[in-house]
Protein backbone atom coordinates (compact mmCIF):
# COMPACT_ATOMS: atom_id res chain seq x y z
CA UNK A 1 0.00 0.00 0.00
CA UNK A 2 1.59 3.27 -0.89
CA UNK A 3 2.18 5.91 1.72
CA UNK A 4 0.14 9.59 1.40
CA UNK A 5 2.34 12.02 1.66
CA UNK A 6 0.83 14.81 4.17
CA UNK A 7 1.13 18.12 1.77
CA UNK A 8 0.74 21.71 2.60
CA UNK A 9 -2.85 22.15 2.29
CA UNK A 10 -3.73 18.97 4.52
CA UNK A 11 -1.16 20.04 7.29
CA UNK A 12 -3.03 23.89 6.94
CA UNK A 13 -6.27 22.27 7.18
CA UNK A 14 -5.17 20.21 10.03
CA UNK A 15 -4.20 23.45 12.05
CA UNK A 16 -7.22 25.47 11.19
CA UNK A 17 -9.63 22.89 12.93
CA UNK A 18 -7.36 22.86 15.55
CA UNK A 19 -7.69 26.45 15.83
CA UNK A 20 -11.18 26.27 15.60
CA UNK A 21 -11.23 23.50 18.05
CA UNK A 22 -9.42 25.76 20.62
CA UNK A 23 -12.43 28.81 19.81
CA UNK A 24 -15.21 26.51 20.55
CA UNK A 25 -13.24 25.04 23.87
CA UNK A 26 -12.43 28.54 25.04
CA UNK A 27 -16.51 29.51 24.58
CA UNK A 28 -17.49 26.89 26.19
CA UNK A 29 -14.78 27.52 29.28
CA UNK A 30 -16.39 30.78 29.30
CA UNK A 31 -20.14 29.44 29.97
CA UNK A 32 -18.78 26.37 31.97
CA UNK A 33 -16.76 29.51 34.68
CA UNK A 34 -20.16 31.62 34.34
CA UNK A 35 -22.70 28.75 36.23
CA UNK A 36 -19.23 27.41 38.37
CA UNK A 37 -19.35 31.14 39.59
CA UNK A 38 -22.54 30.40 41.49
CA UNK A 39 -22.59 26.80 41.66
CA UNK A 40 -18.97 26.56 44.28
CA UNK A 41 -18.31 30.61 44.53
CA UNK A 42 -15.36 29.71 46.70
CA UNK A 43 -13.62 26.46 45.50
CA UNK A 44 -9.83 27.55 44.71
CA UNK A 45 -9.33 24.43 42.90
CA UNK A 46 -11.86 24.98 39.96
CA UNK A 47 -10.33 28.91 39.87
CA UNK A 48 -7.20 27.77 39.09
CA UNK A 49 -8.30 24.46 37.09
CA UNK A 50 -10.02 27.08 34.57
CA UNK A 51 -7.42 29.64 34.86
CA UNK A 52 -5.36 26.80 33.18
CA UNK A 53 -7.34 25.75 31.32
CA UNK A 54 -8.64 29.68 29.79
CA UNK A 55 -4.38 29.84 29.15
CA UNK A 56 -3.89 26.78 27.43
CA UNK A 57 -7.04 27.06 25.01
CA UNK A 58 -6.02 30.59 24.24
CA UNK A 59 -2.32 29.61 23.37
CA UNK A 60 -3.46 26.70 21.71
CA UNK A 61 -5.20 28.67 19.37
CA UNK A 62 -2.43 30.70 18.48
CA UNK A 63 0.16 28.71 18.01
CA UNK A 64 -1.91 26.51 15.78
CA UNK A 65 -3.77 29.83 13.51
CA UNK A 66 0.12 30.56 13.51
CA UNK A 67 1.30 27.51 11.79
CA UNK A 68 -1.91 27.58 9.49
CA UNK A 69 -0.91 31.47 8.32
CA UNK A 70 2.68 30.46 8.14
CA UNK A 71 3.33 32.61 10.96
CA UNK A 72 6.31 31.16 13.35
CA UNK A 73 5.68 31.77 17.36
CA UNK A 74 8.91 31.18 19.12
CA UNK A 75 8.55 29.24 22.32
CA UNK A 76 9.71 32.09 24.52
CA UNK A 77 6.17 33.91 23.19
CA UNK A 78 4.63 30.88 23.35
CA UNK A 79 4.78 30.98 26.97
CA UNK A 80 4.44 34.41 27.50
CA UNK A 81 1.43 33.90 25.49
CA UNK A 82 0.41 31.18 28.03
CA UNK A 83 0.82 33.88 31.02
CA UNK A 84 -0.76 37.05 29.51
CA UNK A 85 -2.83 35.87 27.23
CA UNK A 86 -5.29 38.42 27.00
CA UNK A 87 -3.13 40.90 26.24
CA UNK A 88 -1.02 38.37 24.37
CA UNK A 89 -4.08 37.36 22.04
CA UNK A 90 -4.68 41.26 21.40
CA UNK A 91 -0.85 41.51 20.04
CA UNK A 92 -0.87 38.37 17.94
CA UNK A 93 -4.27 39.81 16.42
CA UNK A 94 -2.66 43.22 15.73
CA UNK A 95 0.24 41.46 13.93
CA UNK A 96 -1.74 38.83 12.38
CA UNK A 97 -3.94 41.05 11.07
CA UNK A 98 -3.50 44.91 11.86
CA UNK A 99 -6.14 46.69 12.81
CA UNK A 100 -8.74 44.45 11.53
CA UNK A 101 -7.09 42.07 13.99
CA UNK A 102 -7.83 44.34 16.89
CA UNK A 103 -11.47 44.40 15.58
CA UNK A 104 -11.99 40.51 15.79
CA UNK A 105 -10.74 40.88 19.48
CA UNK A 106 -12.63 43.23 20.61
CA UNK A 107 -15.80 41.69 18.97
CA UNK A 108 -14.61 38.28 20.76
CA UNK A 109 -13.76 39.62 24.06
CA UNK A 110 -17.44 41.24 23.92
CA UNK A 111 -18.64 37.87 22.93
CA UNK A 112 -17.13 36.19 25.74
CA UNK A 113 -18.28 37.90 28.42
CA UNK A 114 -21.63 37.79 26.59
CA UNK A 115 -21.17 34.12 27.03
CA UNK A 116 -20.24 34.36 30.86
CA UNK A 117 -22.41 36.54 31.58
CA UNK A 118 -25.37 34.60 30.18
CA UNK A 119 -24.59 31.94 31.58
CA UNK A 120 -23.91 33.00 35.22
CA UNK A 121 -27.02 34.69 35.43
CA UNK A 122 -29.35 31.57 33.81
CA UNK A 123 -27.73 29.79 36.60
CA UNK A 124 -28.30 32.33 39.74
CA UNK A 125 -31.93 32.36 38.48
CA UNK A 126 -32.38 28.33 38.16
CA UNK A 127 -30.59 28.14 41.28
CA UNK A 128 -32.74 30.69 43.12
CA UNK A 129 -35.87 29.41 41.64
CA UNK A 130 -34.93 26.13 42.68
CA UNK A 131 -35.02 26.99 45.96
CA UNK A 132 -30.88 25.92 45.45
CA UNK A 133 -29.02 28.74 46.80
CA UNK A 134 -27.48 29.41 50.27
CA UNK A 135 -28.91 32.52 52.37
CA UNK A 136 -25.86 33.48 53.22
CA UNK A 137 -25.24 35.35 49.52
CA UNK A 138 -28.39 37.42 49.58
CA UNK A 139 -30.77 37.86 52.80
Amino acid sequence: MPEVENTGEDRKATYAKMSRQCVIGLYAMSAIWGALQIAFPENGVLYLVSALLFASLASGWAIFDGKMRGIRILPVLQMLHFFFWPIGAVIYLLYRSGMRGLLTAVVHGICLTTTLAVAFYSTFYGLHFAGMLDARYYP
